[in-house]
């Protein structure tokens, strides 16, 4: 559904303003609708290979998008879909899924959350204690698939995403278990509630 600025208008001029949010959030959620393949109805994502999208913040969202398209992150598929959006679609789509809450991973994770934990202090410093965020910029961990968060921490380490250099080095002395370890335990953790969410 596209928002009608001549009916926007009318509504304010009515009193009917209240309206205007959900008619913007349809559009949003008309424009997210083809990520539903990949990534679940409202962004929970029952395939442990792509990433739970609810709740997680919109900037971040955002910047993964662009990160696609200008190939620090290299994925044919979204680097096509990416592609396809303008800045105001991505925009709404990480706005969209921001506002949805949040629902854990429930696939099976390969590592040891108990190892994994301590080898995560240094990652609170960006990602919070938990997983849980400390700052848009930063993607929530907590919930998260674990088969996603670890071939994402192998490809910071092998230079398939190049888009933070603090990651390409934090992971270099990282190896496999280590790293399986550590997605285990973010994907233990309970999802991010909305409420969370620093304004």
């Amino acid at each position: 559904m596209k928002c009608n600025p001549l009916l926007i208008a009318m509504a304010a001029v009515l009193g009917l303003a209240g309206l205007v949010p959900g008619a913007i959030a349809s559009d949003a959620e008309d424009k997210a609708a083809v990520c539903a393949g990949c990534h679940g109805p409202n962004g929970h994502s029952t395939v442990p290979d792509n990433p739970i999208l609810a709740a997680q913040y919109a900037d971040y969202l955002t910047a993964a998008l662009q990160a696609y398209i200008n190939g620090e992150r290299d994925n044919r598929i979204m680097k096509t879909m990416a592609k396809r959006l303008s800045a105001e679609d991505m925009a709404d789509i990480a706005a969209y899924y921001a506002a949805q809450p949040a629902k854990s991973s429930r696939a099976k994770a390969v590592g040891d959350a108990a190892a994994g934990k301590e080898k995560t202090a240094v990652c609170a410093g960006c990602h919070g204690p938990g997983g849980h965020g400390v700052s848009p910029m930063f993607p929530r961990l907590a919930g998260q698939h674990a088969t996603y968060l670890s071939k994402a921490l192998k490809a910071y380490r092998s230079g398939a995403r190049s888009s933070s250099v603090m990651l390409r080095q934090m992971t270099a002395a990282l190896g496999d278990q280590e790293i399986e370890d550590i997605a285990a335990y973010y994907a233990a953790q309970p999802a991010p509630q909305l409420e969370e969410n620093p304004q």
